[in-house]
């Protein structure tokens, strides 16, 4: 199934990494394709470890950037919208299958 990875988070972090992780671990319970999907709190490292996952979000002042296969596909994505970006993105690998 599906693999939620995180950032420790730190002073950079500029969104709310927890709630998120936890929020898209439990959107993806059911999920049984085997991926991986990264949030991560910061525009500094974030888009490189977010990029290295199937899926993901790097944060930077109350918006994100979403990922898919290491290649930006939503920029500027406001902070309390990044969850359904980031589902949506997944729920296309769903429709693939």
């Amino acid at each position: 199934g599906a693999e939620v990875v995180s950032c420790p988070t730190c002073g950079r972090c500029t969104i709310n990494v927890e709630e998120i992780a936890a929020e898209v671990e439990c959107a993806l319970a059911t999920v049984r394709h085997p991926i991986t999907v990264a949030v991560m709190g910061c525009a500094v490292n974030g888009p490189g470890e977010a990029s290295r996952a199937d899926y993901g979000v790097a944060g930077g002042r109350g918006e994100g950037v979403i990922f898919r296969h290491g290649k930006v596909v939503c920029k500027n994505v406001d902070e309390s919208n990044i969850i359904d970006a980031l589902l949506s993105q997944i729920d296309e690998l769903k429709e693939e299958n």
